[in-house]
């Protein structure tokens, strides 16, 4: 079997910010990592090349991935301890989209939001918009895209699988408990008001064994993990569900169909939702996204509202649902405007010293500083190891002084805050810039941008979380989070409860 090594070089460069991605002109230096890419058509995979793809893929996984120690703390379990059992089962698969199918349940059972196996659709798309900039354009190279081809049918047919089935009843996690309720999360009570057990199983241990089929959060008031929703694809579409019901425990199956198995409808629809208590002096704004695309444009409007709010006394940003984006939505478009003097956010972060994630991340990291690790009272017992290093992210955001805004601020957040929201929640709670009601939010909130990997043979991409987010004490932002001020949870489908919670608090004095 031929194959093509590219050896990937250090870089030397200032940075240009592209898509919220930082990219690095390429500059001649000594070799840092490899990508390997074999001449073989995914046409002509068998048994042997989807093995060293795997084993590549584990290779990767230790070596650069940031959190499986992290993981095996919060989840119970090692991932490399389930190597044999993908294994076994790639050399059971009887084509491609089997060997897909434990690819990206491998990929899941790392158990974080910003680590999965990309659509070939995705993978085109990059190797269109980064093909003058290293070292992306190595990774998305034009072998990669093509091979991406030839993935569209499988990947779709596992996709479908994971999400375009549903049950007939919807299964959501609400406050300790796998509620069923119809698409508009009204109860059936005919039916039964909660699951517990999927096969005989109590329900939370058979959540537990599904770490490779879903995501499982954390529910900090009761200590255990969680699935957001219950869908056919976690425990096949025959599973026997007990349910507690009007006259006590029944066992039942449910019809499955196609379509998307959760809510359309939990959060506004609009990025930006505007409104004002004036009776009150509260003025209210939902946002939805931090993606530059979609908020960037809108900053006049948010600066619009701000202006028409000034005089208030409280001004309250509902960030639920908020998944992320970038950065610069927030800092530009919301905390610059209410600042009434430049502030530090302070946070770094921890990357593993493999040659792949090093290597890739040169350029970024060649213009931060490294930080001792006896600057912090406390870090993650893996990162004082030799195999990692810390790097200071901080940045100081500077004030405008567009809106003269001197009431207080409060920040809303649930569990799906994520990401670039997650950092907006962190930067609220270090600083003072907001008090937070809600609940715990997301995690892995101070990420820059991904690692991308390529398995050798099939030439799928692995995008994954390429460093560990540490808050300004140390603690690991993915295990931490960010905590509320004032916990209050809510009910599902219910996201006007915590408003009223909170008008009701401030009113009070809270």
């Amino acid at each position: 079997m031929r194959s093509r090594t590219l050896v990937i070089l250090a870089l030397v460069a200032v940075a240009a910010v592209t898509a919220g991605v930082l990219l690095y002109p390429r500059q001649e230096s000594e070799p840092i990592f490899e990508i390997q890419i074999n001449a073989v058509d995914p046409d002509d995979l068998g048994v042997e090349e989807w093995l060293e793809d795997f084993r590549s893929l584990c290779a990767f996984v230790e070596g650069s991935y940031p959190y499986l120690e992290l993981k095996e703390r919060t989840h119970g379990y090692d991932w490399m301890d389930l190597r044999d059992g993908f294994e076994k089962r790639i050399a059971t698969a009887s084509d491609n989209e089997g060997f897909l199918t434990v690819i990206v349940e491998a990929v899941e059972a790392l158990q974080n939001r910003h680590t999965w196996v990309m659509r070939p659709r995705e993978v085109q798309e990059y190797s269109t918009r980064f093909s003058d900039s290293w070292p992306m354009n190595e990774v998305f190279s034009d072998e990669v895209a093509d091979a991406a081809t030839d993935w569209y049918g499988a990947y779709n047919r596992v996709t479908a699988r994971r999400e375009n089935t549903r049950f007939d009843v919807r299964i959501f996690y609400d406050r300790g408990r796998y509620i069923i309720t119809d698409s508009y999360a009204r109860p059936l009570t005919e039916i039964g008001s909660e699951v517990t057990k999927v096969d005989g199983v109590p329900v939370d241990e058979a959540v537990k064994a599904r770490i490779e089929r879903g995501y499982l959060d954390w529910d900090y008031v009761r200590g255990k993990p969680f699935l957001w929703m219950i869908s056919p694809y976690h425990f096949g579409e025959d599973a026997v569900f007990t349910v507690m019901g009007p006259e006590g425990e029944a066992d039942v199956t449910f019809q499955t169909s196609t379509g998307f198995p959760g809510f359309t409808h939990l959060y506004p629809r609009s990025a930006l939702t505007f409104e004002t208590y004036e009776e009150l002096g509260v003025g209210y704004m939902h946002i939805g996204t931090f993606d530059p695309s979609t908020i960037e444009p809108r900053y006049d409007r948010i600066l619009e509202f701000l202006k028409e709010v000034e005089g208030y006394e409280f001004l309250i940003i509902d960030i639920r649902g908020n998944t992320g984006g970038a950065f610069r939505p927030w800092i530009d478009g919301i905390v610059k405007p209410l600042l009434q003097e430049d502030t530090l956010h302070e946070y770094y972060l921890a990357y593993r010293t493999d040659g792949y994630v090093r290597g890739f991340h040169a350029g970024e990291l060649d213009h931060k500083e490294e930080v001792p690790k006896d600057h912090f009272d406390y870090l993650p017992p893996e990162v004082l190891g030799e195999g990692y290093e810390v790097y200071n992210f901080s940045s100081t955001y500077t004030a405008t002084h567009a809106v003269d805004f001197n009431g207080e601020i409060i920040l809303l957040t649930d569990n799906v805050v994520y990401s670039a929201a997650e950092g907006f929640t962190n930067f609220c709670k270090q600083t003072g810039f907001a008090k937070i009601y809600g609940t715990p939010s997301g995690g892995d909130g101070f990420f820059v941008w991904p690692a991308y990997f390529v398995l050798p043979n099939s030439k799928l991409v692995i995008t994954a979380s390429s460093s560990m987010s540490l808050d300004r004490t140390g603690r690991a932002n993915e295990e931490a989070r960010t905590q509320p001020d004032v916990l209050h949870e809510t009910p599902l489908m219910d996201l006007d409860e915590l408003i009223d919670f909170v008008l009701q608090d401030i009113t009070q004095g809270g």
